[in-house]
């Protein structure tokens, strides 16, 4: 049985879409599917050597047809890019977050947040049991020693915040052996930020094939709300999020009411806007650190969310019907 991924990565668009659907890819092929990437040319930098290049979609329309299933992960996707898609390939999983493209059909809608769609879905896997997580994560286990503050922008880090949420936590006196980052092999400013590191001794890591092993030293995280709010949650590690793109509004919308976790907003602000909200975002993480009883009474909300099996429910209800 052979799967066609549509997804891309770039700074602009970030990792997510394709960490998220590796996770699933890795899952189908456990069950004997083949599957492969389809990606555009403009986003071939982030490409794997095994992917499929196109430079049109119509060149993906052709291919869906003769696969056995198709992946779709991608908010350039509208509702008539969907019908379109779904009149060439109708075993079709989408993967969503805003639920805000309009009415389409498919096979299998994959969203883990609580929303409602139309009646052309046939099957939707709605919820957080379904989020999508590699297999470093299903028997990760947060440290009851952790004592660190985990600083990871996402893959790209496309507003460049990690250096100067670095500057402003050594500025208030934040002990430098309990800070760790984490990067994207991709990640914006990545040279810059491993040498502040290096000259303050804090803990930098690059590029990392598996990051739960950092993530569970973690005491708090100050993160990205992308794929990564997931990860975090299912590691109990509680958490103050930047939001740097549209796409995390949703999550954040119904994660924070749980209150495992807070938010600050970066994206479309000018850089004046920016610094302002930073040094609230530093403020709020050091109130955070010092919270015993809500780091305490967070982690164990967050845990129960998400248990690092959502990939492996996915194929078994595609399976199921296909």
């Amino acid at each position: 049985m052979r799967v066609l991924v549509r997804a891309d990565a770039s700074v602009q668009i970030g990792m997510g879409h394709r960490v998220r659907c590796q996770a699933l890819v890795s899952a189908f092929e456990k069950q004997g599917w083949q599957c492969q990437f389809v990606v555009q040319r403009q986003c071939e930098a982030f490409a794997n050597e095994a992917d499929q290049i196109i430079d049109h979609e119509s060149v993906f329309f052709t291919m869906a047809e003769q696969a056995d299933l198709v992946i779709l992960d991608h908010y350039a996707y509208q509702a008539q890019d969907i019908i379109e898609l779904f009149q060439h390939q109708p075993n079709l999983l989408v993967l969503d977050d805003m639920n805000d493209r309009g009415a389409f059909p498919a096979k299998w809608l994959l969203n883990p947040l609580q929303e409602d769609y139309s009646t052309q879905i046939q099957w939707p896997l709605i919820g957080s049991h379904y989020a999508l997580l590699r297999d470093e994560f299903r028997h990760a286990v947060k440290s009851p020693l952790a004592d660190k503050l985990l600083i990871t922008m996402g893959g790209t880090d496309p507003l460049g915040l990690t250096l100067p949420i670095l500057a402003r936590l050594m500025a208030a006196g934040f002990v430098s052996k309990n800070l760790v980052v984490l990067m994207g092999e991709n990640a914006k400013q990545a040279e810059q930020v491993a040498q502040f590191c290096a000259h303050h001794e804090i803990a930098f890591h690059q590029g990392l094939r598996e990051v739960s092993a950092v993530m569970r030293e973690a005491k708090l995280a100050i993160s990205a709300a992308g794929s990564t709010l997931y990860e975090l949650a299912c590691l109990g590690v509680p958490a103050i999020f930047a939001q740097i793109a549209d796409n995390q509004t949703r999550s954040l919308e119904q994660h924070l009411p749980l209150n495992w976790c807070r938010s600050i907003r970066f994206d479309h602000l000018s850089e004046d806007q920016r610094n302002t909200r930073l040094n609230r975002l530093v403020a709020l993480s050091l109130e955070a650190w010092d919270n015993v009883d809500w780091l305490e009474q967070a982690s164990l909300t967050a845990q129960h969310l998400v248990d690092g099996q959502g990939a492996e429910r996915v194929v078994a209800e595609v399976m199921r019907h296909y």
